[in-house]
């Protein structure tokens, strides 16, 4: 059976109790009230016959006949008086009083049955179809004991029902009213008996956990306690001290205790929850409590959950990617060799003009692809961590310095020069040198590419607070109509036609290499000016 059902079944029941001892108790004690009739009692009626006595009195007597005494007439001279003398009809008394028996006896019957199917249709309620799940909790039982003693109090003082009579309609629906309450709130605390107490049954609390924002749960908190201490502080201050006032006084009271109670338990519930936040962030566990953050907390799990099994397939994904390119590296590399080594032998052979074009043009080809190999296949080893950064102190204006060093024919035959601008001839920093090296060579390669001729490339290298700035800045040769964290992407090219060379991976690896050391790599685009910008922090010992 549903819960649902379970409990519109449970209320019908209480209902039914309700009506039923009301109304047997009202038939136990009507009769009870208005006349004590038992089996040895005699109730007769009597039929009345006229005896006529005719007594002619003299004026002289002074007694009246003792029947004329009884009778209770004025007797004058010569008068004739007639008496009237109850006689008993035993028949017609011993019929009246066997219908009366039976009529009580009836009745009586009737209100023990309708009791004993009270009694059982509440026990059926209670203890059969228990309590599950908390319909009012103890604060509302609280609440509604303290209106329904209120209600009687004012129902009482307007003289709207009476204590002496039962035998009004509103006294009576307010009995049946009250029989419902109690056996309803028995039902209720005996469920919150199997539940151990919980703080979570309260109806506060309850209502609380379907909040959407947490000023509207501490204002109703507020306004529940308020509220009860002001029935609190009405009803103490009644002249009357009667047992309806105290209970009163007493429900207002307790319904203002389970408001603290429960926003006592709010604060814990809101402390649970911002540990499952320090949780999350640092990737433990997270446990979902029954407070009123409960919603809330399932979603973060489910969050979490999420997050990581997006992680472990991005994992796999990479790692699937690492071994595909690794492999394939592997593959290629073998072939490629034989072609550039052929193709180196056939050059020393004689060719026709066309033939050598051709070999030219072949083994041109084939560096390139061998390169664009090589790139992407150390690209997939650092990005995936495959690899680890071997940091060591280096002179970063002396990195700066090789680099450049190594590209002078290729920056003379572009007919670019570099413009350094350093703070100082030394820059102690300690990171993984060969990675850096490859960062800037590919930077200064890039800008050998796309810079154009006769203009300078911009170097400059200063120090921060908590980081070392190295720029890179050169005029490109075409017009750069790209967003600047799109050309960082894999195999981007801002050459759109494609017609200079470049694989589309240099500024990527230089941003994966970057990171891998623990620096940041961005791009900047103003008009034609170019620039690439790398920024190294600096460590404990540096600092």
């Amino acid at each position: 059976m549903s819960l649902k059902r379970r409990n519109y079944i449970a209320l019908i029941l209480l209902i039914v109790a309700s009506f039923c001892w009301t109304f047997g108790q009202q038939m136990l004690n009507g009769d009870a009230d208005n006349s004590t009739i038992d089996d040895t009692t005699t109730v007769t009626t009597t039929t009345t016959t006229t005896v006529t006595t005719t007594v002619v009195m003299n004026p002289s007597t002074e007694t009246l006949h003792s029947d004329m005494d009884r009778a209770g007439e004025n007797v004058e001279n010569n008068t004739i008086v007639t008496t009237t003398a109850p006689v008993i009809d035993s028949t017609q008394a011993d019929t009246y009083n066997t219908s009366e028996k039976m009529s009580y006896r009836t009745k009586r019957l009737l209100g023990s049955i309708l009791s004993f199917a009270s009694v059982v249709s509440a026990g059926i309620a209670i203890f059969v179809l228990s309590q599950k799940n908390p319909i009012c909790g103890p604060d509302g039982l609280s609440m509604m004991f303290a209106l329904s003693a209120a209600t009687y109090h004012l129902l009482l003082d307007k003289e709207l029902i009476s204590l002496s009579s039962d035998t009004t309609a509103l006294t009576l629906i307010f009995k049946i009213a009250c029989a419902f309450v109690i056996l309803f709130s028995i039902r209720e605390l005996f469920g919150w008996l199997r539940a151990r107490f919980s703080v979570s049954w309260c109806l506060v609390h309850r209502i609380v956990k379907r909040s959407t924002a947490p000023q509207i749960s501490l204002l109703f908190f507020v306004g529940w306690i308020i509220a009860s201490l002001i029935g609190f502080t009405y009803f103490f201050n009644v002249d009357t001290r009667s047992l309806h006032v105290v209970i009163s006084i007493s429900c207002f009271l307790v319904s203002a205790i389970f408001g603290v109670c429960c926003l006592w338990r709010y604060g814990a519930d809101l402390n649970h929850f911002e540990k499952q936040l320090d949780n999350y962030q640092k990737g433990e566990p997270i446990t979902v409590s029954d407070g009123a953050f409960s919603v809330t907390e399932s979603q973060l799990l489910d969050v979490q959950a999420q997050h990581e099994e997006a992680v472990r397939t991005a994992v796999t994904s990479e790692r699937f990617k690492v071994e595909l390119i690794s492999n394939v590296s592997h593959d290629l590399r073998t072939p490629l060799t034989s072609i550039l080594g052929y193709s180196e032998l056939l050059q020393k052979e004689t060719l026709t003009s066309e033939g050598q074009e051709q070999l030219h043009y072949l083994h041109q080809k084939a560096c390139y692809m061998n390169e664009l190999v090589e790139s992407l296949f150390e690209l997939t080893k650092v990005s995936s961590g495959v690899v680890e950064s071997k940091k060591e102190q280096i002179d970063l204006v002396r990195l700066l310095e090789q680099t450049v060093g190594l590209f002078d024919d290729q920056l003379v035959n572009a007919g670019l020069t570099v413009r350094r601008s350093y703070e100082s001839d030394s820059v102690s920093v300690i990171t993984d040198g060969a990675r850096m090296h490859q960062v800037f060579a590919n930077l200064l390669g890039n800008a050998i590419k796309y810079a154009l001729s006769g203009t300078r490339i911009y170097l400059e290298v200063k120090e921060k607070e908590n980081s070392y700035f190295i720029r890179m800045m050169n005029t490109s040769s075409y017009e750069m109509d790209f967003k600047a964290d799109e050309i960082i992407q894999r195999f981007a090219r801002g050459d759109k036609a494609r017609s200079t060379k470049g694989s589309g991976l240099g500024l990527a690896i230089a941003q994966t290499y970057t990171e891998s050391v623990g620096g940041s790599f961005r791009v900047a685009v103003d008009g034609d000016q170019f620039s690439a910008i790398v920024e190294l922090p600096k460590t404990e010992r540096n600092l």
